[in-house]
């Protein structure tokens, strides 16, 4: 795999929080490449529970097959680069609402956001102050993605260094304007990363996750790069608080 980056001095930890396996190697590999080589990064997967295919009712047998699959691929992406994991534990919405059945009551939702705080609560608290956090930037409106985006902004506040990542592929389908708007209303700057060099290290990434890559996922990935690299480089977009 590509190597990260060279250690700065006094470098701070780095901390990626990712909804689902998968979600840190779509939207935010640049990252994760460019945390200093003598600093551990952290990958905590919070929604680690899942059936993914949707298919009701619910077979627990099933669900049980499916999610020791995708943990063991998120433990296989983890030890190939370097990183601590950390699996929560919670039902991602192919439990709790899968399509075709009843929607996810709000009162259930609104309980889900509170245990889900308390448990990142837990992971920060470990943390220093100075501590970077990675968290999904939320364009898919996936209430998987708004929740830990929401309990890391609320936990850490104005003191956090939080860097906000694009969330793909959902980002590959929505217009760059809208993209833009939506983070602009959130008090966020871009700033893109030139991953042309690392594409082929990506793609190797991604691979680690090949029960969870749908045939148009790897092709709209790469078209979103492209247009961030306006055609002549590939590039990932990640989004900070503006000075």
């Amino acid at each position: 795999m590509a190597e990260r980056a060279r250690k700065e001095e006094g470098s701070p930890e780095h901390i990626f929080f990712s909804p689902h396996p998968d979600d840190v190697a779509l939207g935010a590999y640049a990252s994760l490449l460019n945390v200093p080589r003598d600093i551990v990064p952290t990958l905590v997967t919070v929604f680690s529970q899942s059936c993914w295919e949707f298919v009701l009712p619910v077979d627990p047998a099933r669900a049980l097959a499916v999610t020791s699959l995708r943990m063991g691929e998120d433990r296989r992406f983890a030890r190939a680069h370097g990183a601590n994991l950390v699996h929560l534990g919670f039902r991602d919405t192919s439990l709790r609402a899968p399509p075709g059945g009843p929607s996810e009551p709000e009162a259930a939702t609104a309980a889900l956001a509170v245990r889900v705080r308390e448990a990142l609560g837990d992971v920060l608290a470990h943390a220093s102050d100075d501590a970077v956090c990675y968290v999904p930037l939320g364009i898919s409106s996936h209430v998987d993605h708004l929740l830990v985006r929401d309990a890391v902004r609320a936990l850490r506040g104005d003191r956090g260094r939080i860097v906000y990542y694009e969330d793909l592929p959902y980002s590959a389908h929505h217009p760059d304007d809208e993209i833009v708007d939506y983070a602009w209303a959130l008090g966020l700057s871009p700033r893109c990363l030139d991953v042309t060099a690392q594409w082929s290290a990506k793609l190797r990434g991604l691979s680690f996750y090949a029960s969870q890559l749908e045939p148009k996922t790897l092709p709209a990935v790469e078209a979103h790069a492209r247009r961030l690299g306006a055609g002549r480089k590939l590039c990932e977009r990640v989004w900070t608080v503006a000075s």
